[in-house]
């Protein structure tokens, strides 16, 4: 049985070095490899810049945003769960969330530039807001609705004047940024 067993190794070993001399197979298992260890980097960075930290790493050298959040009730919560700068500015479904994100690559590209700057952000910050409120607009608040709803958004422990407001929302054509827009951040007049 021992020479058999040693015959089988040999056997084995010649078929495995075979297979690997062959370097297009051995591109199978590498190809498979690199694409899990792509797609788990993609992912990985996607869940980080969903952080207040990655948000806090440009915003906070940048502007007064950082300080207007954290002294807001989406900051400090009855509760103690805090909205997060992404569950109000970054969509929940994937690929509009992936479209956000491509798209605030813009945001890098003017910080590099020096466009945008902690002198220059005041001058700029209406247009942002703006941009912001419209995207808000069209999509219903979809971002505020994903958080206020059901429990969190009864109705009947509400004031009586933000319950009336609240039902008679839809009739008016209006969504959750038409009346707070200074709920996280302060009130912008645009001119």
């Amino acid at each position: 049985m021992g020479e058999s067993q040693s015959k089988f190794k040999k056997l084995k070993f010649k078929k495995l070095w075979g297979w690997l001399k062959r370097p297009w197979l051995l591109g199978i298992p590498i190809g498979i490899y690199c694409i899990v260890l792509l797609g788990a980097s993609f992912q990985g960075a996607m869940v980080a810049s969903n952080h207040n930290e990655f948000c806090f790493s440009c915003h906070l050298s940048m502007d007064t945003i950082v300080q207007e959040y954290k002294a807001s009730p989406h900051f400090i919560s009855d509760d103690n769960v805090p909205a997060t700068c992404a569950d109000c500015h970054v969509p929940h479904d994937y690929v509009a969330k992936l479209k956000v994100k491509i798209a605030a690559t813009a945001d890098i590209y003017h910080m590099l530039k020096g466009t945008i700057t902690k002198e220059t952000f005041e001058e700029h910050r209406p247009r942002l807001a703006q941009e912001v409120w419209d995207h808000m607009v069209a999509d219903d608040s979809a971002n505020c609705r994903h958080c206020h709803q059901g429990d969190n958004f009864d109705l009947a422990k509400q004031p009586q004047r933000a319950r009336l407001n609240h039902e008679q929302i839809e009739e008016r054509g209006e969504t959750c940024i038409d009346c707070h827009t200074g709920i996280a951040h302060k009130r912008i007049v645009i001119k």
